[in-house]
């Protein structure tokens, strides 16, 4: 199933043919037909968080049968390159990960590149997370049980925002989830030539991907972004999820090296028969819904008191 979703996507215009706001209304009319089916959970609901510059739609999901305070929070911030994808197009993801988490989830509908570069977005990430534990008791959550987590881009945007804690001296979460995580933006590992095209994610759409959120090619090389060369001392205990054919395979390795050499608690499932964003397409791809459980486990173990 995973090779009919690439050949699928295969056909399909390739996001570096178009625009934006083209690409996006293609998406749209397409629809994803192999995403997780959804799930019964006690509530959803949307709300917004104020940020500095504005604010941002959440959408919060309440799994059946936890306790009415002190919970458990997931804040997941979804994938899409910065360029694509909303709250509304990871609902039945986020479903599953409250489901199998058995925690709160709040999916965050970070705004977009080009509109918005990196560092914008980053600020925003790290804003809402900061937003969540200060207003935790309003919110029913228990402020040491909140991880940080998300897919491809949104595995970048939580990395930087564990970042920023360290930086700003602001508590750090309890626990992160990185799935299939961008962490080099330089593009520099072999397995993005290895699986440059026919794999779903392509070289040339990630550079289509930068070339939108980035403010110039040459930011790719500030040190500011280049999370493999810093400290890592101090971060959340971490579950990685990386994909054998993936061009991110290599990042998302070396990323889990580095947080074991500064002595991080982390754990990593490479799925190596799976295609980049294979957990979108669990509804079709078995594997996918593997890897949302396991997801799930490891968010139940990390945030149980």
């Amino acid at each position: 199933m995973a090779e009919k979703v690439a050949v699928s996507a295969s056909r399909l215009p390739q996001i570096e043919e178009g625009t934006p706001e083209q690409v996006r209304a293609m998406r749209a009319e397409r629809g994803n037909p192999f995403a997780p089916q959804a799930v019964t959970l006690a509530k959803i609901e949307d709300f917004e968080i104020p940020l500095s510059r504005g604010s941002v739609r959440v959408r919060s999901y309440l799994p059946e049968g936890l306790q009415a305070d002190n919970l458990p929070c997931l804040i997941f911030y979804h994938g899409g390159g910065y360029v694509l994808s909303t709250v509304e197009d990871y609902d039945t993801v986020a479903q599953r990960l409250a489901l199998y988490g058995h925690c709160k989830v709040l999916s965050v509908d970070y705004e977009l590149a080009p509109a918005n570069k990196i560092l914008s977005i980053y600020q925003d990430g790290f804003e809402v997370y900061q937003w969540v534990r200060e207003h935790a008791s309003e919110l029913s959550i228990d402020p040491d049980r909140i991880a940080l987590g998300g897919d491809s881009a949104g595995g970048n945007l939580t990395v930087a925002i564990t970042h920023a804690c360290k930086q700003n001296n602001f508590p750090q979460a309890a626990f992160q989830v990185l799935l299939y995580p961008s962490v080099d933006l330089t593009m520099g590992f072999p397995s993005i030539e290895e699986f440059a095209t026919g794999y779903f994610l392509t070289k040339k759409g990630m550079i289509w991907f930068r070339s939108h959120y980035l403010e110039s090619p040459d930011q790719a090389q500030d040190a500011g972004l280049a999370f493999l060369e810093k400290d890592l001392s101090g971060l959340p205990p971490a579950y990685v999820i990386t994909a054998g054919f993936d061009p991110l395979r290599d990042e998302g390795q070396a990323y889990v090296d580095r947080l074991a050499e500064f002595g991080i608690p982390v754990k990593h499932d490479c799925y190596t028969d799976m295609i980049h964003a294979f957990i979108s397409f669990a509804g079709g791809i078995e594997a996918g819904e593997h890897a949302l459980q396991r997801t799930g486990e490891e968010l139940r173990n990390a945030l149980t008191p």
